[in-house]
């Protein structure tokens, strides 16, 4: 079965991105609008000040025809591009033909994810060389999200803001990716890429508000939650022990004075018994590293 960065390199933004560079013409067009909008946001970039600084929402007017401005099209040009069904050199949008998207929030959509496209692709080079966990890819895309918003704060905050749409589907394949082995169903799924997706808004909104936040420090707002998500449930017969345990130890720690938890032989029993399960515990450790290291991609095979 393919890993999680071998499923994220075949999304459908992946195959759209492939097919719209095939066609140079249709695609020198629309980079020079996506260059003329990086242009227009320059000028809404917020200021730094001292301390914390933050970069409002921003909503320039007529924001299509000033691009068709600054890269020497007509109006109409750049509004046919971006309508629903239409094609330009073979290149229909990527927000697909849903009359509902105006040519405005498609054009801002393919911006985001053409700008955020080589953080994306710098990440999962780097999870694949480094045959990286789940929650690594995960936590490494995420960083390379909140470094691009970092980067980006006024594209970030041009309205709607938030992250690249073409996030949503990679968050849907990163639960998928961590559901495979629990029970459950479907809107286990839909559920958990939806909080993922969140956690990736919230994060972004993060770096809006403090336009100093490292991209670290950004993701570390949504770490526990997302490694949460993400992480193989434990074994029921673990979760219990592991609770027996904390409680035993709470009760022999914080026990009132003169009150007996245990007495003498059952302590020396139970000490017995936790070095045993030690030792299994330690074995199966020993065993799963073996595992890993005869088989490196074991860790994401699902």
């Amino acid at each position: 079965m393919p890993s999680i960065t071998e499923k994220l390199a075949r999304t459908y933004t992946v195959r759209w991105l492939r097919l719209a560079r095939s066609q140079p013409s249709g695609w020198n067009d629309r980079v020079r609008c996506f260059e003329a909008l990086s242009v227009i946001l320059t000028a809404h970039r917020a200021s730094r000040s001292i301390g914390c600084w933050g970069q409002p929402h921003v909503s320039p007017a007529r924001l299509l025809s000033e691009v068709a401005r600054g890269a020497r099209f007509s109006t109409e040009a750049v509004y046919q591009r971006w309508r629903a069904e239409q094609s330009d050199h073979g290149i229909k949008r990527w927000a697909g033909p849903d009359p509902v998207v105006k040519p405005r929030e498609a054009f801002i959509a393919e911006a985001r994810i053409v700008s955020f496209w080589p953080y994306r692709q710098g990440a999962l080079v780097v999870a694949d060389e480094f045959d990286m966990s789940l929650t690594e890819v995960a936590a490494s895309y995420l960083r390379a999200l909140a470094a691009w918003a970092s980067d980006n704060p006024v594209l970030a905050a041009c309205v709607p803001a938030g992250p690249p749409p073409s996030v949503a589907e990679d968050m849907m394949l990163l639960t998928q990716h961590g559901l495979r082995h629990r029970p459950g169903s479907r809107p286990d799924l839909v559920s958990g890429a939806r909080r993922l997706e969140t956690l990736a808004c919230v994060m972004v909104a993060a770096v809006l508000d403090d336009a100093s936040i490292t991209p670290l420090g950004a993701f570390n707002v949504i770490r526990e939650e997302t490694l949460l998500l993400l992480s193989d449930p434990p074994d029921p017969a673990a979760v219990r022990v592991s609770s027996a345990v904390s409680e035993l130890a709470d009760l022999l720690l914080h026990s009132r004075e003169g009150v007996q938890v245990l007495r003498a032989g059952q302590a020396r029993q139970l000490a017995a018994e936790l070095a045993g399960l030690s030792e299994v515990l330690a074995r199966a450790v020993g065993k799963r590293g073996d595992e890993h290291d005869e088989q490196p991609g074991a860790k994401e095979d699902p």
